[in-house]
């Protein structure tokens, strides 16, 4: 902002207002000016630092969460997840509140109370040690204690849900803007969709006003991922606006529907590549074009992909090309999202 403000330009514009006496380089008052200028310069190149603080963007850093804040928005701070672990063993052994067991991965789970092995066999809740969707492991997974308590023979773990990840600076920069942009009154449709974007897990909404009638709102939700979420996620999101929306109002929250895209391709390609390399690199350009598209377009334009094949470093060309087993553009209903199924290069 202040590239043309340096030392010697400061110094000069300094000297040139001086007019009574010797400017001359050695010159007395020559010396006294340097150091003055560098010191403003260095007061001029300070004031860049200002420029991510006035206009907030994802290098803002600390300043993300204190702008937020003047308008009452605060960082999402993710969410443990919890599954049901299955127990057996003697009779009578204890599991005490806080026991830790693990996956193969090191993942940490404890017990939210103690239990006593009944009839062989006992249940109880456990939840994660630390917030994340990393923690949302299937079943089975866990499969280690940290300290073996005598008398437990086996434990099973239900799948674990409900775990979200801390709110990512892109998230909660686009709710800042979101907020100043889309005025929210009166129950308007940005007021549903800040009071659905506010609860932990949800990375995308759209509102359907008057689905069903007078009075009805439909919320679909979906993760910061673009993807379907699971139900206690939208259980949380229906609590958090039924708390928030007017008297009257019938609000039906619900996930979007997974539309999974499926893409297969025969291509021809030279030494700089291999055909791995070419399905991994048009992996991440898919999984990055369906997420854009969530809740803002609803076709999913044939050549578009195409392109996308083509612009890959390496790919020559294609000689078959298939979306879903076709070769038209796809609809995405209304209710649905795109989400990347496999994808085959041949």
């Amino acid at each position: 902002m202040f590239d043309d403000k340096t030392p010697e330009s400061i110094k000069e514009e300094i000297l040139r207002d001086l007019t009574l006496a010797d400017t001359r380089e050695g010159s007395y008052t020559n010396e006294m000016v340097s150091p003055v200028a560098i010191e403003l310069w260095k007061m001029y190149d300070s004031l860049n630092a200002l420029i991510p603080i006035v206009y907030i963007d994802e290098t803002s850093g600390e300043y993300i969460d204190k702008k937020s804040a003047n308008y009452g928005i605060k960082r999402k701070a993710g969410t443990k997840s919890q599954a049901t672990m299955h127990f057996a063993g003697n009779e009578g052994t204890l599991i005490p509140k806080g026991t830790v067991f693990l996956t193969a991965d090191g993942l940490e789970f404890e017990t939210s109370e103690p239990v006593i092995i009944m009839g062989g066999v006992a249940n109880v809740l456990i939840h994660a040690i630390e917030v994340g969707e990393i923690y949302n492991v299937a079943a089975g997974a866990i499969t280690q204690q940290i300290v073996s308590i005598s008398g437990l023979t086996s434990f099973h773990n239900e799948a674990a849900v409900g775990g979200t990840n801390l709110e990512s600076d892109k998230s909660l920069v686009e709710r800042l803007y979101n907020y100043l942009r889309k005025p929210a009154t009166s129950a308007n449709v940005y007021h549903y969709e800040q009071w659905a974007l506010e609860v932990n897990g949800v990375g995308g909404v759209k509102i359907i006003p008057l689905w069903n009638g007078p009075g009805t709102v439909k919320v679909l939700i979906v993760g910061p991922d673009k993807k379907p979420v699971d139900t206690e996620i939208v259980s949380n999101c229906s609590a958090h606006i039924e708390s928030n929306r007017p008297i009257g109002a019938d609000v039906t929250v619900i996930s979007a529907e997974e539309l999974e895209i499926s893409i297969e391709a025969t291509v021809t390609i030279d030494s700089r590549t291999t055909k791995k390399t070419v399905q991994e690199a048009l992996k991440d350009r898919l999984a990055s074009y369906l997420q854009s598209i969530a809740f803002s377009r609803y076709q999913i334009v044939y050549n578009r992909i195409a392109y996308m094949l083509l612009d890959i470093d390496g790919v020559i060309d294609y000689s078959t090309l298939t979306l879903n087993g076709g070769t038209e553009n796809i609809i995405i209903g209304a209710e649905q999202i795109p989400v990347l199924g496999t994808v085959v290069i041949n």
